[in-house]
């Protein structure tokens, strides 16, 4: 329900080239969850809940792909904004502070006097915001935008996974 929620928020916000919607999207997402769950499994050894923690994020991505191409395909407007167009040109900052975001929600997970800090990571960094702006640029058929906006979510998903893991190997030794 909240990753339609989410999806949805961001298509829209996206669509009407608002920043506050999008950000309040990127609050209710709760793709970090399986993303955390993957850090522990994978330090853990247990494949079986990494595979788990994956199939769900992916199902995530396709319902969320699915749900912004509808959109794009009925609300038909001739020209996309730039909060689509600030998603399509990923760099090595992007991924910089993706993994940063991911140490800081990892964090946050295993030390209960840090909670605070993750609708900040939240807003860090976005994984439903690009998935959006994918599926809305498939639907005008922008190819090497919507390739750039996929690329953002696949360096943000690296990012956090990685900063997790970092995070998790350095604080829970035991793992």
């Amino acid at each position: 329900m909240l990753t339609l929620a989410a999806g949805m928020i961001a298509s829209l916000g996206l669509l009407a080239n608002s920043s506050a919607v999008v950000i309040g999207a990127m609050l209710i997402a709760p793709w970090m969850l399986p993303l955390r769950a993957t850090a522990y499994a994978i330090l853990q050894g247990r494949l079986r809940l990494v595979a788990t923690a994956l199939l769900t994020l992916l199902l995530g991505v396709v319902v969320t792909v699915l749900l912004s191409l509808l959109l794009g395909f009925g609300v038909g407007l001739p020209i996309l904004g730039s909060e689509v167009a600030a998603r399509t040109q990923p760099n090595v900052l992007d991924l910089g502070v993706a993994l940063v975001a991911g140490a800081i929600s990892t964090y946050a997970s295993v030390r209960s006097k840090a909670l605070s800090s993750l609708a900040g990571t939240a807003i860090a960094v976005a994984l439903v915001p690009p998935v959006c702006a994918f599926g809305l640029l498939l639907s005008k058929a922008q190819w090497g935008d919507a390739l750039g906006a996929a690329l953002l979510f696949a360096a943000n998903l690296l990012g956090i996974l990685s900063g997790g893991l970092l995070t998790l190997a350095i604080s829970q030794p035991e793992l």
